[in-house]
């Protein structure tokens, strides 16, 4: 009986990463101001945690941020505008706050910097933040870079598009750590 409850959780698990769209890779020119990319992400915070998938558009000022059980139900949205942030969770619950690191934490009890995480994932410095650093590897791509209270490695890229895009990456702050596993980057249409 436990196994047969396993393959039905795998089943669903996999359906609902089909919904992230066709194939994995690099579609497009995504850029830091324009951008999708949907993939796996586990968070580590104080003794709690999440894990589930990632659905992500960034468009101008402008970011929608899906957050997915394994079995592929929505466990919360993060729309974040000019005029600030909301989240709804699967509960029909809707919470706004100025700020979406701190509406994150407040909802989730764990931080979501979208100021400097579009930056961060195309490799980069955020302009806007404090002053932060670079390592790069032999190959002259970018290992790890430090900026404020956080530190982003990256572990593996995509081996396709124009610019090196990351496929593994970790980020760690204070008491708080998150992997991401990108399946698809993309263009938004």
């Amino acid at each position: 009986m436990a196994r047969a409850w396993a393959v039905l959780v795998l089943v669903l698990g996999l359906s609902g990463c089909a919904a992230f769209g066709p194939g994995s890779g690099v579609f497009g020119h995504p850029d830091v101001d324009r951008f999708e990319l949907s993939g796996r992400i586990a968070v580590r915070y104080g003794d709690d945690g999440y894990s589930g998938t990632l659905r992500w558009r960034h468009v101008a000022a402008r970011d929608v941020v899906e957050l997915y059980s394994p079995i592929g139900t929505l466990y919360a949205r993060l729309t974040r505008d000019a005029g600030g942030a909301v989240m709804e969770t699967a509960d029909g619950k809707r919470f706004e706050e100025r700020d979406a690191a701190a509406l994150s934490r407040r909802v989730l009890g764990w931080e979501l910097p979208l100021d400097d995480l579009p930056y961060w994932l195309f490799t980069r410095l955020a302009p806007d933040s404090v002053p932060g650093s670079v390592e790069t590897g032999d190959d002259g791509r970018v290992t790890s870079l430090t900026q404020g209270a956080w530190r982003v490695r990256y572990r593996s890229y995509f081996k396709e598009g124009a610019e090196p895009l990351p496929d593994r990456l970790d980020l760690d702050a204070p008491d708080l750590r998150v992997k991401m596993i990108v399946s698809r980057w993309a263009t938004p249409a």
